[in-house]
This record gives C-alpha cells, sequence and structure tokens, in this order.
C-alpha cells in the first residue's frame, strides 16, 4: 500500500506548531534527545516521543569528535569536553553554534541547509572558519581537514524510532523500517518503508523538521487512515458484487 501526504497541510501544521528558540541559557546543554518524564500513549499505544532536531545533534558529535580547533588550549579541560558544543535552530533557515571552548566571543550562525547536506563536512567548515580570525595560511588549512560527512542524520533518528516501537500491527523486527531521502526537483522527500505489512510514506524534509514531531503517533495515525480508505474500498466492491447477482436472480 502506497499514500503521500497532504504536504500543502502537514507544512501548515508545522508552521502552526512550530516554536523557533531565540534564546538559551548559557549552562543548559541538551546534547541528547529529550524524552517526556510522563509519556503519552497514542494510537495503538505508540509512546509520545519528539524528533527533536537530528542535524543539530549529529553536528555536534562530529564537532565533539574532531576536536581540536585553530586557536584551542590544548591543556584546557572544555577542549576535549563532552558538552563544549552547542547546537540549537533559530530560524527555518539558521542554526546556531555554541562552542564553550574557543577564543570567539560571540557564537557563529550556520545556514540549515549546509546541515542536511549528506555530503557537507561540518567539522572541515568549523575549523576553516575559527582558522580564518587565527590568520592561518590556506596552505596550512588543508592539513586540518578531517572529512567526516553530516550522512541523512533525520533518516536515522526516524528509522530508530520507528523501528524501537513495538505496538505497530506485524510482527516486530530489526530494521522493519526504511527510510530514504529523494529529491524531487527543488523538493527533498523522505519515503518511509514499513517492510511487514508493505506500506509506503512520503513526506517533505521540512516536515520533518518540526523538533515536537512524534513520528511514531504520525506513522501510526496515517497508517490507520489508509486501512480505514482500503476497507471501505473493499466494502463498496461487495456490495458492488452483491447487486450484481441480485440483479441477475
Amino acid at each position: 500500500m502506497h499514500i503521500e501526504t497532504g504536504l500543502d497541510g502537514e507544512r501548515q501544521a508545522l508552521e502552526d506548531s512550530t516554536e523557533l528558540i531565540t534564546e538559551i541559557p548559557l549552562n543548559v546543554a541538551l546534547l541528547t534527545y529529550e524524552i517526556p518524564k510522563r509519556p503519552v500513549y497514542r494510537t495503538w499505544g505508540v509512546a509520545d516521543e519528539p524528533i527533536g532536531d537530528p542535524l543539530a545533534r549529529r553536528a555536534e558529535e562530529i564537532l565533539r569528535q574532531n576536536a581540536s580547533y585553530p586557536g584551542d588550549d590544548l591543556k584546557s579541560e572544555e577542549t576535549f569536553a563532552k558538552d563544549r558544543f552547542l547546537i540549537y535552530r533559530i530560524s527555518a533557515v539558521r542554526h546556531i553554534i555554541m562552542d564553550h571552548g574557543t577564543f570567539l566571543k560571540e557564537e557563529l550562525e550556520i545556514p540549515s541547509f549546509l546541515l542536511r547536506n549528506p555530503a557537507f563536512f561540518v567539522g572541515d567548515w568549523y575549523a576553516n572558519r575559527l582558522a580564518e580570525d587565527c590568520e592561518v595560511p590556506k596552505s596550512m588549512r588543508r592539513c586540518m581537514q578531517r572529512r567526516a560527512p553530516m550522512g541523512d542524520p533525520i533518516a536515522d533518528r526516524i528509522k530508530e524510532i520507528l523501528n524501537r516501537e513495538t505496538r505497530f500491527p506485524g510482527e516486530h523486527f530489526e530494521d522493519r523500517f526504511l527510510c530514504t531521502r529523494t529529491a524531487y526537483g527543488d523538493d527533498i522527500i523522505y519515503e518511509i518503508v514499513d517492510q511487514e505489512l508493505n506500506y509506503v510514506l512520503r513526506t517533505e524534509d521540512h516536515f520533518l523538521c518540526n523538533e515536537k514531531l512524534n513520528v511514531a503517533h504520525w506513522y501510526a495515525k496515517h497508517l490507520l487512515k489508509g486501512y480505514q480508505r482500503l476497507n471501505m474500498l473493499m466494502l463498496s466492491k461487495e456490495l458492488e458484487w452483491e447487486n450484481y447477482h441480485l440483479r441477475l436472480l
């Protein structure tokens, strides 16, 4: 069974429900996905877990693994600290990089479309940005390249949530759900495949940028609607068959 979401309606839902963070306390570091302390259970009892910001979490991980950077104090504990970086969204098109171990006095802005690019090297971008302020020669900057790509954290996060959920109809097994990123013209579409039910769900990448989106509930809701439509179609066909044979009597 294949179904495509109402992309325009979901885009409006995203705009209505998304809250942009304009400032954040310096002593707060959200380095993992937040799971509600009191889960609210939805369709078929699936857990209420928001998708969060996979782009920010992946970028933080890469930046942390690639430390140190130009201008860093190698004797400082903050240089290699696990909570050195905090990245968060400030608008639909921009993220902020907070670095507790850098010499920079202000946070750096980074366009969100760069983080959505699977081939983007965020560690090299950040090192090059700091190297400019340190006046490091361009010939030396090539030695700093780590070539660690962003990959597709949105697809990975969706697969993580759906494959962990055991309450969907059908048999639960490892890697039941697949998620792929496809370009359609200027749009990026994510395709979610349920291999157990042969069910496909598609949506735009911007819809999945809603940090409050409950992926499991969203999927369950569309799956239920799909089976309701299928049931109505089968019922109508059955009634047509009965009416046809009654007329022959």
